[in-house]
């Protein structure tokens, strides 16, 4: 079964949804509802926080206003009945819903609580498509794609295929799960909110299950006697580190010896690089692959995304070309010539240091003795693809990087057999960015302040949780506004992940190098991007990200020493976590309030879409993790869900063994 096998659609749906990482049925039902609506609970109006989502039934009242401010900026304001209270909800740059509003017409809408005293507003107001259920469930979809089409698509697949998971229905029993295709069917079509909660915290539990267990037979194979001999070469590493244009903190000098030791220990190497942003990983992970590479290896960094892998090739270039090493880059949109020369010279071992993306580990990539692999923000690679880089040469000792501060119990838990390596120590100079909140209201003050900084030299993020969206801020509707308005003068340029390489590319070097000064993104600046020039972020929607996301962004300025700032525009009061954030600049202090609060959240995918997570809002706990726990322990003590568990991390790391046709 594929998408064009579902009822309407066309090439049209199908590209919408490619834009967003979901190219088959499996992807859209991994696409869960953010929220659901029981037509039976009626929102508490008086209790609802300020920023909270609401779900509403209104009928319009009076006629609706539509005006237009100014070019790039319209609006359109509707006042609703709602339980025989008045609400006014107010569209921007949405033209096309003023058609939508006939007085007395009845509508469903999602949005925001805004409040002014008793008067309510509702802001980045979605019209929803009604249904006779009692509870429906409400997606997050592009533009194109409605929530009508979207159910009817989810009934499809379930009617369609045949879902099986690793868990049997009696080990499921046993610990109160739902068999997993009951589950699936559970979150998209429940019958009630505790049926969809029970449904999305068994499917979870499947994935944590299947992911500790695939990382389990992952480092078993890290246990085996050495193959690789490294020779004794601290004087020349010593005169390495001593070439960097900055003296190596403590924590870094320490960290190169512990893995240096390690890779001279009588086993396999397995290695968790973890460190705050700032903190100096990447020169500590470059003088491990020099360290390698003084033995007559060749050594391997993969990162998550072409841009990442483009500037670590970059500081590769500089900091092995002046060590008389050679560096090669393969990433996907390389042209064939460039491709083949790297390949090459691969095989051949004339390069001796190969950074790239996933196309490290393609089938046609041959190594000649490729001994020690990095990969860097490990979090966004799935377990397979990062056995598979392994894999290219027996017995290779691996560092794993992750500059996302995993919380303790569950770095403990997932990395356990693990060497971990910890910088908690950041070089001078890198304590430099404050964090603020900025009312909406003071939209305009910020705007100049960043014309001000643009006219300085000075570089600007603007970070927007989606990148085409009717409930949110968007990076595309706010790049228009800002380029035409406030900012012009600045020069706006617009990245997210839809883009093409070239064009992310372009985009990129334009604001790092050319006279763009301002940067309106996605997360997709999240990791490793480097501007030294950028000082000011400012990011929308901050109560959809977690707090250590909010840290990676945070990290994007202040590069270079100078002042920076993070501004978080809110709507109302700020959290008790965003004021946490604004007092705390520890990374390891954030994810661990994060862990506490919310659970581990991003920690639980091994498919990522464009999307967001299907797991976003289920709390992973200490107890649901020991319950992982035991339940891969018995998976694993059984032979046949061995080999099957083994099987998966081989291919697609999936916790979902089989999805095929009835």
């Amino acid at each position: 079964m594929n998408l064009r096998d579902i009822k309407g659609f066309g090439d049209k749906r199908i590209e919408k949804l490619a834009a967003c990482g979901i190219y088959d049925p499996l992807d859209l039902l991994m696409l869960f509802p953010h929220t659901y609506y029981d037509r039976r609970v009626r929102p508490d109006w008086d209790g609802l926080p300020e920023g909270g989502e609401v779900i509403f039934r209104g009928t319009v009242t009076g006629r609706p206003v539509f005006r237009r401010v100014r070019r790039g900026l319209s609006f359109v304001k509707a006042v609703f009945l709602s339980d025989g209270r008045e609400i006014t909800c107010t569209w921007f740059n949405q033209d096309y819903v003023f058609r939508q509003l006939v007085v007395g017409a009845e509508k469903l809408i999602l949005g925001r609580i805004k409040r002014y005293g008793r008067r309510v507003e509702v802001t980045a107001p979605q019209l929803l498509t009604m249904r006779d259920t009692d509870v429906m469930p409400v997606y997050r979809l592009p533009r194109g794609i409605t929530q009508t089409v979207m159910l009817e698509a989810v009934g499809a697949i379930l009617r369609g295929v045949k879902i099986k998971g690793y868990i049997s229905s009696e080990l499921a029993e046993e610990y109160g799960l739902l068999p997993l295709a009951a589950a699936f069917r559970a979150v998209h079509m429940p019958q009630s909110l505790s049926e969809a909660e029970r449904a999305r915290q068994s499917i979870a539990l499947e994935n944590l299950v299947y992911t500790l267990s695939a990382y389990n037979l992952v480092k078993n194979t890290g246990e085996a006697a050495r193959t690789n001999k490294y020779l004794r070469k601290e004087t020349e590493l010593a005169a390495a580190a001593d070439s960097l244009p900055f003296r190596l903190t403590a924590d870094q000098k320490k960290a190169v010896t512990d893995i240096v030791n390690m890779l001279h220990s009588d086993r396999r190497a397995n290695v968790l690089l973890q460190g705050d942003v700032g903190s100096g990983k990447t020169a500590v992970a470059f003088l491990a692959m020099y360290y390698a590479v003084l033995s007559g290896y060749q050594v391997a960094l993969m990162a998550p995304t072409e841009i990442l892998a483009r500037q670590h090739f970059a500081k590769a270039s500089d900091f092995f070309g002046r060590l008389g090493v050679k560096a090669g880059l393969l990433v996907g949109s390389l042209k064939k010539t460039e491709r083949a020369a790297v390949l090459g010279g691969l095989k051949s071992g004339e390069i001796s240091v190969a950074v790239g993306t996933h196309a490290l580990i393609s089938g046609d990539v041959i190594y000649r003795n490729l001994a020690l692999t990095v990969t860097d923000e490990q979090h966004r690679f799935g377990v397979c693809q990062r056995g598979s880089l392994e894999n290219k040469a027996a017995g290779a000792d691996n560092i794993v990087v992750s500059a996302t501060p995993i919380p303790r119990t569950l770095a403990l838990t997932l990395y356990g057999q693990l060497d971990s390596v910890v910088l908690s120590e950041r070089p001078a100079g890198k304590n430099n960015t404050l964090t603020a909140t900025v009312p909406e209201n003071k939209l305009d003050d910020m705007y100049k302040y960043i014309a001000d900084k643009a006219a300085a030299g000075e570089k600007t993020y603007i970070v927007c949780p989606r990148v085409d969206s009717e409930d949110s801020v968007s990076a595309v509707s706010l790049y228009k506004e800002l380029s035409r308005g406030p900012l012009s003068g600045a020069g706006v340029r617009l990245l997210h992940g839809r883009m093409s390489e070239s064009e992310k590319d372009k985009a990129m070097r334009e604001f790092a190098d050319g006279d763009a000064s301002v940067l309106v993104c996605t997360t997709v600046i999240e990791v490793g991007i480097d501007v030294k020039s950028a000082t000011t972020m400012v990011i929308f929607g901050a109560d959809r990200f977690g707090l250590s996301q909010l840290h990676q962004l945070r990290g994007r300025i202040g590069r270079d020493g100078r002042q920076s700032w993070c501004f978080i525009v809110q709507s109302g009061e700020p959290s008790e976590r965003i004021k946490f954030l604004c007092g705390c600049l520890d990374g390891f202090r954030l994810a661990e309030y994060d862990f506490d609060a919310r659970g581990a959240g991003d920690f639980l995918g091994t498919r990522q879409h464009g999307s967001g997570s299907a797991f976003a809002g289920v709390r992973v706990d200490a107890a649901m993790i020991a319950q992982a726990k035991r339940i891969s322990d018995r998976l694993l003590a059984d032979p046949a869900a061995k080999s099957a568990i083994a099987a998966g991390a081989e291919g697609r790391s999936e916790f979902i063994r089989s999805l095929s046709l009835n």
